[in-house]
């Protein structure tokens, strides 16, 4: 099958890994490259046979309206969209498409097993037979999946950014140390990563993006972005893809 992955490190890698574990022919883009390519219009000739795109930015609300505008004029009218539904929910998203009907929208969270789950989320303008073929491709990726109500974060990326708001207040205030913080989570509550350090694992924009748009969404003070981590971000303190975050990773 024909993959088109346009978005963001480190959510294309782990996608990618998938897919070319499961004998897919892959294109990888980051939003930039992409872009900029279409503007050019060069290197674009391969997008005719895509069969699905799988669109995976998860900061800017702007940019990922532009992403997907570009995204669906560029593939067949019949192609499947898979959008991340993190920052943005998938209805909003497939309103940004030419083709609404054939977007499905989806989340996975960093690190991404080869067997896992990939929560899937309808769009208003969802037709049934994309769901259908979205279903039926994570389970070629050896994903399990479930469906649930749109809007952004879906299940695990909403819960486990709240959490790692939460830890970035806690640092803040100077409760406790990054290390600290994350030890208890780790130790006393059996998580798999400390907030803090599975924050630099995802990228500290993605988890501001999330926030941002559940705050955008619901209106509720407790999804509010940590000042601090607005403060990282700005700053470029994404965590392992930029070599700083809530930890330092200057030998990777």
């Amino acid at each position: 099958m024909r993959i088109l992955i346009a978005g963001e490190i480190p959510f294309i890698d782990e996608v990618e890994r998938l897919c070319r574990r499961a004998g897919h022919n892959v294109r990888v883009y980051l939003v930039e490259d992409f872009l900029g390519a279409m503007e050019a219009e060069i290197d674009v000739a391969h997008l005719a046979d895509v069969e699905i795109a799988i669109e995976l930015h998860n900061e800017s609300a702007a940019t990922k309206q532009e992403l997907l505008t570009a995204l669906s004029a560029a593939i067949p009218a019949d192609a499947l969209i898979l959008t991340s539904a993190l920052a943005t929910g998938a209805t909003q998203a497939a309103a940004w498409t030419s083709h609404p009907e054939r977007v499905v929208g989806f989340a996975v969270v960093p690190p991404v097993p080869d067997e896992g789950i990939v929560e899937l989320a309808v769009a208003l303008q969802t037709e049934e037979q994309a769901l259908v073929q979205a279903e039926l491709f994570w389970h070629g990726l050896g994903q399990e999946t479930v469906i649930v109500a749109d809007g952004p974060g879906l299940v695990r990326a909403r819960t486990v950014c709240c959490l790692i708001n939460e830890a970035a207040g806690l640092l803040s205030e100077g409760v406790a140390s990054a290390e600290d913080i994350d030890r208890a989570m780790r130790l006393g509550m059996n998580f798999p990563h400390g907030p803090l350090a599975w924050a630099d694992q995802i990228g500290l924009d993605a988890v501001l993006g999330v926030m941002t748009g559940l705050f955008n969404e619901m209106g509720d003070d407790r999804y509010r972005p940590s000042p601090l981590l607005r403060r990282m971000v700005a700053a470029d303190m994404l965590g392992r893809k930029t070599g700083r975050g809530f930890y330092p990773y200057d030998d990777e």
